[in-house]
C-alpha cells in the first residue's frame, strides 16, 4: 500500500498545497488520477509517493482519514522533472498557485481539470489469421489487401460490405488507440544567405560570449531574422533543439515560411491551433522528433529535451506578458529554462524593453548591434501637426499630405499600411443636449459603435448592444458618433481612393482561423494595395513593395495614465516606421499627431532610440517605475462592495507594516461586473517583496467574506 501526496484540480491559491490518499499500487510521480475532493470527483496530479505498512497506523499519525485514490489516468507522466520544477518556480515567483502554472504550460487534453480532455482515437484493425471461417473467393482477395494496424477507414474504403461482414465473424479485430501525428524528418537546406560583415560580427558573438542572454538591438530591416537562422542551423547540427519565439499569431505565417526554406520539419505552436494540434506538436516536441519549433508565448512550456538556443524576436512587446493568473513574463521563463538546459537566450529588438537595454549596458547581457538596414536606407519620417491641418479644414482622418502620399504611391504601384490603433468605427456615442455617454452595463468602459455589425460593442467583455434611436437618459435624438476606428478609416479610404483594393485586419475580421494568413498572402501577392489595420499590422511583416506608412492619431497612446505609456506608444510608432522601405525602393512615413513636439514623436522623427532611452529613464528614476525599481500590484475584485470593503480594511493593515513603498488602494472601474481596486507596492529588490506578499496572501485567504485576489508582478499596464 502507498501514501500518494498529489495537488488536485483547483486553481485556488485557497488550495494550493499537498493532499493524501493511499492507493494498493505505487503510481509514478506527474501522473494524473481521479479522486474525491470537496463533495465531488476531479483529477489530481501525482507529485510523490512512499510504501506504508500499516494503513490505520499511517492515518493515526497524520491526525485523519485517507482516502482511497479512485483510478490512475495516464499511462506515462504528463510532465519531467524539468517542467515540475519550472512550474514550481513559476508559482512562487508570479504569486499564483501550481496547478494554475501547471495548467497554463499544457496543452488542453493534458491539463488536470474535472473533465480531463481526451486526446483524438482511431479505429485500427488487427487480422485474425488463425481463423477457421470459410472465406469466399472475393472476402478471401480483400482479407489479403488488409495488414496489422491499419486504419480502420482505410480498410471500409476497399471494400465496407466485406469488411463489416469480417468484423461481424471475428476476422477483424477493431480496435482505438490515440490518433498518431504525422511524423516528418529534419534535413537542412542550402538556401542560406551570406551573412554581411555586421551579421557575422554578431553571430560569432552570440555564439562566443560567456553570458547566458544576449540583447540584438537591430534597427529594422537590418537582417537579424537572418542571424537567427544561421543559429538554428549551427545549434541543429549540434544536436540541440531551438525555439523561436514571435509576439503575435500575424507575425508566425511569414516567420514559418522563412524558417521552412532553411529547414524541412518545422512546428508551430499558437492560439489558433485546436486542442488535437497542440497535443500532437507538443508530443512531437517530447519524443524528441524535432529540432526546431517557431510559436508565440505559450511555447516557452514546451517539453524540450536538449534545447540549445532560445531566440525572443521583438523581445519589447507586451505580448510576451499574460494579462490572467499566473501573470508570467516569458523572458523570465525563457532566461529560467536557458539556465536549466545549458542554452544560450538571444533577445532582439530594434527598440528594446528599457530593463534589457539597462541589463546590456550594465554588462549583465551581451549587447551586440546592428545600426543599418541591409538596404542601408531607413524611411523618411514626417510629422504632420493635426492641430494645424483642421484649423485649415483638412479631414481629421486622413490629412491632404498623406492623402497626396497615398496616391504617389498608387500610382507607383506600390503598397500602402496604414496603422490605427484602434478598432470598430466609433469608439464613443454621446448625447449632446445631457452630455451621456453610453456604457457598457457590466463594465466601466464606454461602448464602440461598429458599422458593420450594426451594434454597440463592449471591448473588454466583449458584450453587445442595439444602437438606440433616442438617448437612454434625456430621451433626445441626440445622440453623436465621436471618434473614429479602423472601419471608419477603411469606408474613407475606399470613398477617396475608389480603385483601390483595401483590406482592413483587426481583431474584428481575423477571429476566423486561418485569417491572418488569408490577408497577409493576398497583401503579398498584390491583390491587396492598402492594408488598414491595429497594432497586429505595426511589427515583424516585410514585403518589399510597402513604400508608404501612414500612421494615424499617434499620440492618442500618450493620454492613458500609465507609466508605460511613452514607451508603448514609441515602440507601436518605430515598429510601424520600420515596415516602409525594406528593399530597393525608398520608404516614407507620414505620422499624424496632435503634439509633434513631444520627446516620443521628436526621437521617432529622427529614429533615435538612445535619445528617448535617456529622457524615459531620467523620468523613470524621478518616480523609481521600473527598472529604477520593482512594482508588485494586488487586484482585488468581486461584485459585492462589502466583500471589497473587507479585503481593503486587511490588505492596508497587513501592507502598512511593511518598510516598502506603496501607493494606497485606487478604484480602477467594473470589468464584467466586478469591482476593482488596486494596490501598488514598489521594492529595489524584488524576492523579499513576493516573499512578504505570499506571507500576506497565506494571512488573507484564512479571512472570511473577502473578495477575489489576483497579484501581478511587474505589470505593464496600470490602465
Amino acid at each position: 500500500m502507498f501514501l500518494i501526496d498529489v495537488f488536485v484540480t483547483n486553481s485556488s491559491l485557497s488550495v494550493n498545497r499537498l493532499y493524501s490518499y493511499y492507493y494498493d499500487e505505487n503510481i509514478d510521480s506527474f501522473k494524473r488520477v481521479e479522486v474525491y475532493f470537496a463533495n465531488g470527483k476531479t483529477s489530481a496530479l501525482v507529485i510523490k509517493s512512499k510504501e506504508i505498512e500499516d494503513l490505520k497506523k499511517e492515518e493515526e499519525k497524520l491526525g485523519f482519514k485517507l482516502i482511497k485514490i479512485i483510478k490512475v489516468i495516464d499511462e506515462e507522466p504528463i510532465i519531467s522533472n524539468e517542467q515540475f520544477e519550472l512550474a514550481k518556480w513559476l508559482s512562487k515567483t508570479t504569486v499564483s498557485s501550481f496547478i494554475s502554472c501547471l495548467n497554463t504550460m499544457l496543452p488542453n487534453v493534458l491539463k488536470t481539470s474535472k473533465n480531463i480532455k481526451r486526446a483524438k482515437e482511431n479505429e485500427y484493425i488487427r487480422l485474425n489469421k488463425n481463423t477457421d471461417y470459410k472465406f469466399t473467393n472475393r472476402q478471401k482477395e480483400i482479407f489479403d489487401l488488409l495488414e496489422d494496424d491499419m486504419l480502420a477507414k482505410d480498410a471500409r474504403k476497399i471494400n465496407n460490405q466485406i469488411i463489416k461482414r469480417l468484423i461481424d465473424n471475428d476476422v477483424i479485430e477493431i480496435y482505438k488507440k490515440e490518433a498518431e501525428y504525422k511524423k516528418g524528418e529534419l534535413s537542412i537546406n542550402d538556401n542560406f544567405k551570406e551573412l554581411t560583415v555586421n551579421q557575422k560580427e554578431v553571430y560569432e558573438k552570440i555564439l562566443n560570449t560567456d553570458k547566458l542572454v544576449s540583447l540584438l538591438f537591430g534597427v529594422t530591416g537590418s537582417g537579424k531574422t537572418e542571424v537567427y537562422l544561421h543559429l538554428a542551423r549551427h545549434y541543429i547540427n549540434k544536436g540541440k533543439e531551438v525555439l523561436i519565439l514571435v509576439p503575435e499569431i500575424s507575425l508566425t505565417p511569414q516567420m514559418i515560411q522563412r524558417v521552412k526554406e532553411r529547414f524541412n520539419d518545422v512546428i508551430f505552436y499558437h492560439s489558433e491551433l485546436n486542442d488535437q494540434e497542440r497535443y500532437e506538436q507538443y508530443k512531437r516536441v517530447k519524443d524528441g522528433e524535432v529540432k526546431i519549433v517557431v510559436g508565440t508565448r505559450s511555447s516557452i512550456f514546451l517539453p524540450f529535451n536538449d534545447l540549445g538556443l532560445i531566440i525572443i524576436d521583438e523581445e519589447h512587446d507586451t505580448s510576451y506578458k499574460q494579462d490572467n493568473t499566473p501573470c508570467y513574463l516569458a523572458k523570465n521563463v525563457a532566461t529560467k529554462r536557458a539556465l536549466a538546459f545549458g542554452a544560450k537566450l538571444l533577445l532582439a529588438s530594434a527598440t528594446p524593453s528599457l530593463d534589457s537595454y539597462t541589463r546590456a549596458l550594465k554588462g549583465e547581457y551581451e549587447l551586440l548591434r546592428l545600426n543599418e538596414r541591409i538596404n542601408n536606407k531607413l524611411p523618411v519620417i514626417e510629422i504632420i501637426d493635426l492641430i494645424k491641418a483642421l484649423k485649415d479644414k483638412q479631414s481629421f482622418i486622413l490629412t491632404n499630405r498623406l492623402k497626396q502620399e497615398i496616391k504617389n504611391t498608387l500610382d507607383n504601384h506600390k503598397q500602402v499600411i496604414i496603422l490605427l490603433n484602434r478598432r470598430g468605427y466609433s469608439p464613443i456615442i454621446k448625447c449632446i443636449d445631457c452630455g451621456t455617454t453610453l456604457m457598457c452595463k457590466d463594465c466601466d468602459r464606454p461602448l464602440n459603435y461598429h458599422y458593420q455589425l450594426g451594434l454597440l460593442k463592449c471591448h473588454e467583455c466583449g458584450r453587445t448592444y442595439k444602437l438606440p434611436k433616442l438617448c437612454p437618459k434625456c430621451g433626445n435624438d441626440s445622440l453623436i458618433q465621436y471618434g473614429f476606428g479602423t472601419e471608419k478609416v477603411e469606408e474613407e479610404i475606399k470613398a477617396i481612393f475608389k480603385d483601390a483594393k483595401v483590406e482592413r485586419m483587426d481583431r474584428d475580421n481575423v477571429s476566423r482561423k486561418g485569417a491572418h494568413k488569408d490577408i497577409l498572402d493576398r497583401f503579398e501577392r498584390h491583390e491587396i494595395n492598402i492594408l488598414i489595420g491595429t497594432q497586429m499590422i505595426a511589427k515583424g511583416l516585410d514585403y518589399p513593395d510597402v513604400t508608404l506608412v501612414g500612421i494615424l492619431n499617434a499620440d492618442a497612446g500618450l493620454a492613458h495614465q500609465d507609466y508605460n505609456a511613452a514607451k508603448l506608444t514609441f515602440d507601436l510608432l518605430m515598429q510601424a516606421a520600420g515596415r516602409s522601405g525594406r528593399a530597393k525602393d525608398e520608404g516614407k512615413v507620414v505620422i499624424q499627431a496632435f503634439n509633434p513636439e513631444h520627446y516620443v514623436l521628436k526621437a521617432i522623427l529622427n529614429q533615435d532610440y538612445d535619445y528617448f532611452y535617456n529622457i524615459e529613464m531620467n523620468y523613470r528614476s524621478k518616480t523609481s517605475y521600473p527598472p529604477y525599481s520593482h512594482l508588485l500590484e494586488i487586484m482585488i475584485y468581486d461584485n459585492n462592495i462589502e466583500h471589497i470593503n473587507n479585503s481593503l480594511k486587511f490588505l492596508e493593515e497587513k501592507i502598512d507594516k511593511l518598510s516598502y513603498k506603496h501607493y494606497r488602494p485606487n478604484e480602477i472601474g467594473r470589468i464584467k461586473g466586478n469591482y476593482r481596486y488596486r494596490i501598488l507596492i514598489t521594492n529595489k529588490q524584488l524576492n523579499p517583496l513576493i516573499n512578504d506578499v505570499w506571507d500576506i496572501i497565506d494571512e488573507y485567504l484564512k479571512q472570511k467574506q473577502m473578495a477575489k485576489i489576483k497579484v501581478d508582478v511587474d505589470p505593464l499596464y496600470l490602465e
